[in-house]
């Protein structure tokens, strides 16, 4: 029998709850198969707009609701709560409206269908299904066959990364880019947050003026648009118009979390009054709207409302809001944890730091398993579907970000605990990682595991991190190899994979590593590593070492004394030790020219202007 009080549909009056609509699972293709009937698999997600047209349209008209429960087993599955199944099943956009034989192979799909075209859609397909049974077999045994192959292709474990990546990347980038209004592409217009801090990067790294500009202009018309929530504050998931000025009102928190840490590094490079103010509006709606204040715990989205957004904050307070959906999503969580991590650090909040690692703790306590690493998000019944890659990757990338911010040794000790999860559970024989564990499933196409690309980014920067914190260059051996999966990538996506680049970026040029001997409760030490937190390089590491640990200090070759003081290093070749902020900044510029011309014969060039020193 379905398990209707699972489903959340459109909140406006619809009958979509007529329809028998079981969860994605055994129960349902087992029907399928007894029955010979196809699956229609609805995939939709509570903040979605069109999903919610459909309930209250298609999903709501007798006919179709007839024509459903009597010639499929209907399948309904939530794209946050089950990113896996979306991965596998997506049909361009949400909702998405897909028919599958009871073996799970698709037969046929789209997104949004109206009335009239669901009825002809529902009777052409029961129809092709009933008499075409041997055709669509053969068909699935070519699909079948094909997609082994291509999960048997195997790469090369000797190839070299290359900064090739990076500059395809960023001209692909710089192709896309709008140079009216900002941002990539045409109408819709999404964010692109990795692409901007593609851009971002490139400045930090290079001193590449007309990368800063296209990612300043960009997350400007943003801010200044009709994108930006000018009344409550944050960012709506995208822009109907190219100039910004008609959103899509959803507000995700997985969006948010990206643009805010865009915004911190642009601030970080320009000290604009506006940049800052956007970045505090944002945290000020997160704070209001997408926080639970017991756990620390944050919301994943507030639904898409045409009527209530446009109208002044006043006529709002008049008004019942749109709904927030209060799961907690571990990898949404993790994203926006780092965001208030670095806002902490760049604002100079302590407050927000302890914010953060109050969410990062909940999320332990309540959300990881020694068996099986991270579930996927905490729900009325208990926390759901263990072991997916995101889950893993983003928090062990938020609690290396905690131990750097506030040096507690548990947040490393995590960090290091998933990353030997994720080696043991995910890894495709070290050839980077799939997204599902062994025995995830087995219906359908989840029983092909995937490699996703940002993922296996996110994977590869901790590892990357891992090992310049730890020496041990086992972890670098994993982010090679994990990289090297997807070095074809940008031929195909574009400035869609530049989270890609960048990660591959960070494996070829070693960051500056901070290292930090004092007493981690002394105002000096505290000082130093603040200034190290907020150093304006493309990447850095930091680490506070307490002058007493006669181990760790022989770890990093270093001396108790003077304390406290900053050590820069640039791979093996370190600065002497600084006491003071500003020296801390001369000490990056001059240790990291001194290392290019070790390796190049020549330094590279650092931002040009602002008294900034590069990385």
């Amino acid at each position: 029998m379905a398990e209707r009080a699972r489903f959340h549909f459109s909140p406006r009056p619809n009958r979509a709850a007529e329809i028998g609509w079981h969860d994605w699972g055994a129960p349902a293709f087992e029907r399928a198969r007894r029955e010979d009937k196809p699956v229609l698999l609805g995939i939709s997600a509570v903040w979605c707009h069109w999903c919610h047209v459909m309930d209250e349209t298609s999903y709501s008209d007798p006919a179709i609701i007839a024509l459903i429960n009597e010639r499929f087993v209907p399948v309904r599955v939530d794209n946050d709560q089950r990113p896996d199944v979306n991965a596998r099943y997506n049909m361009g956009g949400w909702p998405t409206t897909a028919f599958l034989t009871p073996g799970g192979e698709v037969m046929a799909g789209m997104t949004y269908v109206p009335p009239d075209q669901m009825r002809d859609v529902l009777t052409q397909v029961s129809g092709y299904y009933r008499d075409n049974k041997a055709q669509i077999e053969e068909k699935i045994a070519e699909i079948t066959a094909n997609r082994e192959r291509a999960e048997a292709a195997t790469v090369d474990a000797d190839e070299e990364l290359t900064d090739q990546v990076f500059r395809d990347a960023l001209h692909s980038t710089e192709d896309a880019y709008d140079p009216v209004y900002g941002g990539f592409g045409n109408e819709p217009k999404f964010p692109h947050t990795d692409a901007i801090d593609l851009l971002l990067r490139a400045y930090l790294r290079d001193g590449d003026r007309d990368a800063l500009h296209m990612a300043r202009k960009t997350l400007e018309q943003m801010c200044a648009g009709g994108t930006y929530d000018q009344q409550w504050g944050g960012f709506y998931r995208y822009s109907t118009k190219r100039d910004w000025s008609v959103p899509h009102y959803e507000k995700m928190l997985e969006d948010n979390a990206g643009l805010l840490r865009n915004l911190l590094t642009l601030y970080r490079t320009s000290d604009d009054a506006g940049h800052r103010r956007y970045i505090e509006f944002t945290i000020a709606y997160i704070d209001a709207w997408l926080s639970d204040a017991t756990t620390g715990a944050f919301h994943g989205s507030q639904d898409a409302d045409e009527e209530f957004y446009p109208l002044p904050a006043e006529e709002r307070k008049l008004r019942p809001a749109p709904y927030v959906d209060r799961t907690v999503y571990t990898s949404w969580n993790a994203m926006m944890i780092v965001a208030y991590l670095d806002a902490s650090s760049t604002l100079g909040k302590p407050h927000l730091q302890e914010r953060a690692l109050k969410a990062l703790d909940f999320l332990w306590d309540t959300l990881h398993a020694d068996d099986d690493g991270m579930y996927r998000y905490l729900g009325p019944q208990g926390r759901e579907i263990a072991g997916l890659l995101g889950d893993q990757a983003w928090t062990a990338a938020a609690l290396l970000d905690a131990y750097e911010t506030a040096g507690r040794p548990q947040d490393f000790a995590r960090a290091q605990a998933l990353a030997r999860w994720m080696v043991e559970h995910l890894s495709d024989e070290g050839d980077g990682f799939f997204d599902t564990p062994r025995g995830h499933g087995s219906l359908g196409r989840l029983a092909s595991r995937q490699k996703p690309v940002k993922e296996n980014a996110v994977a590869a920067e901790v590892f990357i991190r891992l090992g310049r914190l730890t020496h041990d260059p086992a972890y670098a051996e994993v982010a090679r190899r994990t990289l090297l999966q997807f070095t074809e990538i940008i031929d195909a996506q574009g400035y869609f994979a530049a989270a890609y680049a960048v990660a591959v970026d960070r494996f070829l040029h070693t960051g500056a590593d901070v290292k930090i001997v004092g007493d981690a409760a002394a105002p000096g030490t505290a000082v130093l590593r603040a200034a190290a937190l907020t150093l304006q390089v493309a990447d850095r590491s930091v680490r506070v070492i307490d002058p007493v640990d006669a181990a760790a200090l022989a770890a990093e070759a270093l001396p108790a004394q003077p304390s406290p003081a900053a050590y820069v290093c640039y791979g093996t070749l370190c600065s002497a030790p600084v006491t003071t902020p500003g020296d801390l900044i001369e000490a990056v510029a001059r240790t990291r020219q001194a290392y290019e011309a070790t390796r190049h014969g020549e330094p590279l060039a650092g931002p040009r202007g602002g008294g900034m020193s590069g990385d």
